[in-house]
C-alpha cells in the first residue's frame, strides 16, 4: 500500500491534473469527428453501430466491461452489442464472469427455459429482465446453423445446477460415486459459506480456512482422479460434447481455490482469482480455436493494464491488481478489443440489498465529463486509432479520475480510480443517465 503522506501528495497532484484537464480546449469539430453517437440501447436497426465493423473485423476477442454491475442500461446495450457482433461480425460465443461448470452444464441441457438458463448459469447480480433478453436470444439461436454459445470463466460457485447435473451424470456410470460427489460438494459449500457468513470478507482467519482445505482437499483429489480414470465412460454419456468432462474437472479442481482466495487480502484475492479466470478463457479458446468470443465482466477484470491503475481503498491510494484482462492482453494483444462502460449519472441499485441509490454526478475534468462533452446520450470513443498525442487527444494519454464501486464498495463513488484511459481500453461507451435493472420482481 502507498503510505498516507504519499497519498496526500497524490491527491494534490490528482486534483491539479483534474483541473488542468478540465481546461483542455477540445473543439466541437473534434467531437463530431472522433466520437460516435449510439442512438439506441436496444434497437434492432444496427446502422448506428456500423462504425464498429472497421474496428472489430479482425478481432478474436471483444471485452465488454462495466464500472458497476447493477445497472440495467448496461445490460441492455451489451445485449444489443452481442447480437450485433453475432449477426454482423461472426462472434459466436459469450463468456460471463460466472461459473465455468454451471454455464457448460446449462448449454448441454436441452429442456431449460431461457429464464432457467440465466438463473442457473450466471451470478445472481445479473438476474434481470434486461439480461433475460440475451438468454432469450441464446436459446433462439441454439438450434440454428449459427448458434451463440454461452460459457463461464469464473471459478466461483454460481448455482446448484452444476452439482445436481454432475451428480446425475456420475450416477449413470456409478450410482454410489454420484451420491458421494453430491454429498461432498454440498458439505463443502455449507462449511465454506458458514465461514464466509461468519467473517464476511475480513482477513486474518487463515487457520479456519486452512482447516476447511485440510478437511476437503484429499476428497476432491480422489473425485478428480475418478473422473480422469473414467473419462471414456463419462464422455460416452454425452458423446456430442467432448469438452464437458474438462469443464467438470476445472470446476471441481477449483473448489479449494475458492477458499484460498478468501484467505488473501482484497488485492491479492482479486489477483489470484483473475489468474484462474484468464486461464479458463485461454482454455476455452484453445478448445474452440475457430470461435470469436465476447467477454462480459467488470471493468476491473477486463481492462488491459490494471496493475497500473490506482484505486482508492479505505482512504488510501493503492495499486490495483493484475487482472484477467491484463493477462489476456499479454497473450492476445492485437487480437483483442477492450471496451469499458461508464455513466455520468442516474440511478443504480446496491449489489446486496438492491436498494436504489443516486449515482453522484461526475466532476469536471474526469474521464466521464470529458467524453460527455460530446452531448450525446450514449457516446462511443475509440482510443486505438489515436497513436500520437496532440492537443485535442492529450486527455487520452493523461491520468484521469473515473468513478466506480472500487474494490469493496456496493455503490458507485466519484473519483475512486486514476488511470491513463488509452492504456486501459481500446474504446469507451459512456451513457449520460442510467437506471437500475429490473431485478428480482421479474423472478419472484
Amino acid at each position: 500500500m502507498i503510505k498516507k503522506n504519499v497519498c496526500v501528495l497524490l491527491i494534490i497532484i490528482m486534483a491539479a491534473s483534474s483541473v488542468a484537464c478540465s481546461k483542455v480546449d477540445i473543439t466541437e469539430k473534434w467531437y463530431k469527428e472522433n466520437v460516435n453517437e449510439i442512438k439506441s440501447l436496444d434497437s434492432k436497426d444496427y446502422s448506428d453501430l456500423e462504425f464498429l465493423k472497421d474496428l472489430l473485423k479482425d478481432k478474436k476477442i471483444v471485452s465488454l466491461g462495466e464500472n458497476f454491475h447493477s445497472v440495467g442500461d448496461y445490460r441492455t446495450i451489451k445485449t444489443r452489442l452481442i447480437k450485433y457482433l453475432h449477426e454482423e461480425l461472426g462472434f459466436d460465443a459469450v463468456g460471463f464472469e460466472s461459473g465455468l461448470g454451471e454455464s457448460a452444464m446449462v448449454m448441454n441441457s436441452e429442456d431449460l427455459s431461457s429464464k432457467d438458463m440465466m438463473k442457473y448459469s450466471i451470478l445472481p447480480v445479473w438476474h434481470s429482465k434486461e439480461t433475460l433478453e440475451l438468454f432469450d436470444y441464446i436459446k433462439e439461436q441454439k438450434d440454428t446453423d449459427n448458434p451463440m454459445e454461452l460459457f463461464g470463466f469464473d471459478m466461483q460457485f454460481t448455482s446448484m445446477y452444476f452439482i445436481e447435473y454432475m451428480a446425475q451424470w456420475l450416477e449413470k456410470v456409478d450410482e454410489k460415486v454420484g451420491e458421494d460427489y453430491y454429498n461432498l460438494d454440498i458439505g463443502f459449500l455449507q462449511d465454506y459459506y458458514a465461514l464466509v457468513n461468519k467473517y464476511a470478507f475480513e482477513t486474518g482467519h487463515a487457520e479456519e480456512y486452512q482447516q476447511l482445505i485440510d478437511n476437503y482437499k484429499s476428497k476432491y483429489d480422489e473425485m478428480v482422479k475418478y473422473i480422469k480414470d473414467n473419462r471414456s465412460k463419462l464422455e460416452a454419456v454425452y458423446p456430442d460434447n467432448t469438452s464437458l468432462v474438462d469443464s467438470a474437472l476445472r470446476t471441481i479442481e477449483n473448489r479449494i481455490n475458492i477458499v484460498k482466495m478468501m484467505m488473501a487480502d482484497n488485492v491479492e484475492g482479486y489477483a489470484f482469482r483473475d489468474v484462474i479466470m484468464a486461464d479458463n478463457v485461454k482454455w476455452y479458446m484453445t478448445a474452440n480455436p475457430d470461435k470469436k468470443i465476447i467477454i462480459w465482466g467488470h471493468n476491473d477484470h477486463i481492462a488491459k493494464n490494471t496493475s497500473q491503475m490506482l484505486a482508492l481503498d479505505n482512504d488510501e491510494w493503492i495499486n490495483s491488481f493484475e487482472s484477467m484482462g491484463e493477462l489476456l492482453n499479454k497473450e492476445y494483444g492485437k487480437d483483442m478489443y477492450v471496451i469499458g462502460l461508464y455513466m455520468q449519472g442516474g440511478k443504480a441499485s446496491a449489489i446486496t440489498t438492491q436498494q436504489v441509490f443516486d449515482i453522484p454526478n461526475v466532476p469536471d475534468g474526469s474521464l466521464e465529463e470529458i467524453i460527455g462533452r460530446s452531448g450525446y446520450e450514449t457516446s462511443f470513443v475509440d482510443f486505438s486509432s489515436h497513436e500520437k498525442q496532440d492537443e485535442s487527444n492529450e486527455w487520452m494519454f493523461t491520468e484521469l479520475y473515473a468513478s466506480e464501486d472500487g474494490l469493496t464498495d456496493e455503490v458507485v463513488r466519484s473519483n475512486v480510480q486514476k488511470f491513463v484511459p488509452r492504456d486501459q481500453y481500446d474504446g469507451i461507451i459512456l451513457l449520460d443517465r442510467v437506471y437500475p435493472p429490473s431485478t428480482y420482481k421479474v423472478f419472484e
